[in-house]
């Protein structure tokens, strides 16, 4: 008896034990499920720090935040893929007292109204800055924003998280926004982009089209949402049916018409020119698996193998049979239509839209008197003068804005281009040429040996790829794989050898087999992309938009050659091509784009951030217009006849003179007068350049269509 309650006693004091200590509690949590980047970037004493900061938040507000929504939604600092900083030490004391005295909802609206005083809309590379390096700059695509505006809002004690539809389906792109938890569930808000209410963005036509929509939260969540998936560090979750109606679609995969089971299913929505891969999942014991989506189109891709087959699910189930095998070369058409346009409704007034438009105004002017000038570039282009040049030449523009005067001065040791892939910039090359360790090393292939035998490789706690520094595998010796093949390629630069990671591939450059392929057009991710197939899955050859090599030497294997045509109502007409490629083969790549008939399609795409003021969100006319020459004297009159028409379509005709720089936003040649219909997605369907006496007459043949 006595032992029992000695025992007991022991248990209770623990418990009185661990509730004293409620920072080691919480960062002992953190690192349970912490990112093998995170621990071995930021040492404990960071982590500690940012957990005593939150404690103090929490006693200062007092919010009634329940331990689940605090755990999961407060406490972590990691949003996405960003790079972490000290935002929260720094400016959660500033938060605290601008939202001081009101309620959750107001706060989080509030704090939004600051995130728009130190960034807005800019759009950049695939690198996510940090919520300082954000602020600093003074602009961050969707996905920064975002961070930026949750980063405030945990820093403030307010529940948030980053929400994505990592891909529209009634268009190209993808987009990033903020939910916030305030009591009576989550609400949604623009990034950086305050409106008068929660609930209300721009976004509010374009969400109601998502097939999915979905978030990662730190840890091991429970929650009501629906599971997507879970991994070591993060749950990732679908909130779709917050916004939208959905429907939970069940995929049965059959082989030889049985149940295929393990066969790998992966949902994917068209974007972009390709399937993009939202998940993939395992068939169960009977060849199905279920997902909850938007009230579209998705194409189901399933493999098992060297066998596969594809569908397209249009309601609650779809039947996929592996009829097909790798290295079969065959052609095939398929139509995808997104969900129907049904606006989210908003609770704002004119006369509170008006009052929050003039806020947003006074927001402009403070954001443009902030000091955006990296100091650091200037010391260090004073102190190394003629070699600082050289340097800053090896880094984009987005990195010369934000880079630290550290990483600078390391530049000037080793040789190669300034960064590997999008690993955060941070000193090591002073270190590795110090070192006897590496000093012998003088090819590639001994570099590799010496990261072999002395860098543990552990792929079990990065599912989301994020980059670590070469800096922390040095110190380490511990990497992922992505890790690794960084810290080669930079070790063998800091050494003077040169060394190239593939972005393509995925992998450091290597001697292997190629086969070549030679395109006729260069709208890579425009018209078509190019997708290799393995009984592993699939991998993008992701090539630059802007870079498409004259040949592309790529891998021996299977290939899908995908092109699409996306109409104006979302749908998209899509042409699948399968060939197999062999070992030296060099054959053209000619991609087919479906005919779209007299319905109208998407033909180019333009710059409209500076006509939204004007047109709001949907499609418009803009036409660009000469003086008195005459094919925009004859532009003019042929819209004229067409006004009764244009009166009808009810949407902005925008008249702008020839020397407007809209101008430059359109595809060459840009011959005055231009007129075109846009959206505000930048999407050009119709382009009329020079004179056109047919104008009036292919208006009434587009415009009902639209």
């Amino acid at each position: 008896m006595g032992k029992k309650w000695i025992l007991a006693a022991a248990i209770v004091l623990a418990g009185i034990s661990s509730c004293r200590n409620p920072v080691g509690d919480y960062v002992a949590w953190l690192y349970r499920y912490m990112p093998l980047p995170d621990s071995l970037q930021y040492d404990r004493s960071y982590w500690e720090a940012n957990v005593k900061k939150t404690l103090q938040v929490r006693r200062r507000m007092a919010w009634d935040i329940p331990e689940r929504e605090f755990r999961h939604f407060v406490l972590p600092l990691r949003v996405n893929n960003e790079a972490l900083d000290d935002f929260r030490t720094r400016y959660a004391d500033t938060l605290c007292a601008r939202i001081s005295g009101l309620p959750l909802a107001e706060a989080a609206l509030e704090i939004n109204h600051w995130c728009h005083e130190q960034a807005t809309y800019e759009p950049s590379d695939a690198r996510t800055g940090s919520p300082e390096e954000i602020m600093l700059r003074g602009v961050g695509r969707c996905g920064e924003e975002s961070v930026l505006a949750v980063a405030a809002l945990r820093a403030a004690g307010i529940p948030a998280r980053q929400v994505y539809t990592p891909r529209w389906a009634h268009t190209d792109d993808n987009h990033a926004w903020v939910e916030v938890w305030t009591g009576d569930g989550w609400h949604f808000m623009g990034a950086c982009e305050p409106e008068p209410t929660l609930d209300r963005a721009w976004f509010n036509s374009s969400v109601s089209r998502a097939m999915i929509l979905h978030t990662k939260v730190y840890g091991d969540y429970q929650g009501e949402e629906d599971v997507i998936k879970k991994t070591p560090c993060y749950t990732e979750i679908n909130v779709i049916r917050g916004y939208v109606p959905a429907r939970k679609s069940t995929v049965t995969v059959l082989e030889d018409g049985k149940a295929a089971a393990g066969a790998s299913v992966s949902f994917r929505i068209y974007n972009y020119a390709e399937f993009y891969n939202v998940v993939t999942y395992k068939a169960d014991e009977e060849g199905r698996t279920s997902l909850d989506m938007g009230l579209g189109d998705m194409f189901v891709l399933a493999w098992k193998g060297n066998r596969f087959g594809y569908g397209v699910v249009s309601g609650d189930s779809l039947t996929v049979e592996l009829n097909h095998t790798f290295g079969e070369a065959f052609v095939d058409e398929l139509t995808i239509t997104p969900p129907p346009e049904q606006p989210l409704p908003s609770s704002a007034t004119e006369e509170m839209i008006a009052a929050n438009a003039e806020r947003l105004a006074r927001e402009d002017a403070i954001r443009s008197a902030h000091d955006h000038v990296n100091h650091a570039v200037e010391r260090f282009l004073a102190e190394h003068p003629g070699r600082g040049e050289e340097v800053l030449s090896l880094l984009s523009e987005k990195d010369r804005a934000d880079v630290r005067y550290d990483a600078l001065v390391d530049f000037l040791s080793g040789t190669g281009s300034g960064r590997v892939e999008l690993e955060p910039l941070r000193p090591y090359r002073k270190a590795i040429l110090e070192s006897e360790e590496v000093s012998g090393l003088r090819t590639r292939e001994d570099v590799m040996d010496w990261c072999r035998r002395n860098i543990t490789v552990d792929d079990s706690r990065n599912p989301q790829r994020l980059r670590t520094s070469p800096a922390a595998v040095w110190q380490s010796r511990k990497a992922d794989s992505l890790g690794f093949n960084i810290f080669y390629v930079g070790l063998c630069r800091a050494l003077g050898i040169e060394a190239r990671y593939d972005a393509v591939t995925g992998r450091v450059e290597q001697d292997t087999p190629k086969a070549f392929l030679v395109p006729d057009s260069d709208r890579y991710f425009k018209d078509y992309t190019l997708t290799r197939f393995s009984p592993g899955g699939t991998t993008l050859l992701d090539y630059e938009e802007s870079g498409l090599p004259e040949v592309l030497a790529v891998d021996p294997g299977y290939y899908l050659l995908t092109t699409g045509r996306r109409l104006a109502d979302g749908s998209v007409l899509v042409r699948l091509a399968f060939f197999a490629l062999e070992e030296g083969e060099r054959r053209a790549l000619s991609p087919v784009v479906r005919d779209a008939g007299d319905r109208p399609s998407v033909i180019g795409t333009m710059d409209v951030e500076p006509l939204l003021p004007q047109t709001g969100r949907g499609f418009f006319l803009v036409a660009v217009l000469g003086d008195k020459d005459e094919p925009s004297s004859h532009a003019r009159r042929e819209l004229e006849a067409a006004s009764t028409l244009l009166e009808t379509w009810g949407r902005p005709v925008v008249i702008l003179p020839a020397d407007d720089p809209v101008l430059q936003s359109f595809p060459e040649p840009r011959t005055v007068p231009v007129v075109a219909i846009c959206d505000s997605f930048g999407r050009i369907f119709y382009l009329s350049r020079g004179y056109n006496t047919s104008l009036a007459a292919d208006l009434g043949r587009i415009l009902p269509h639209l």
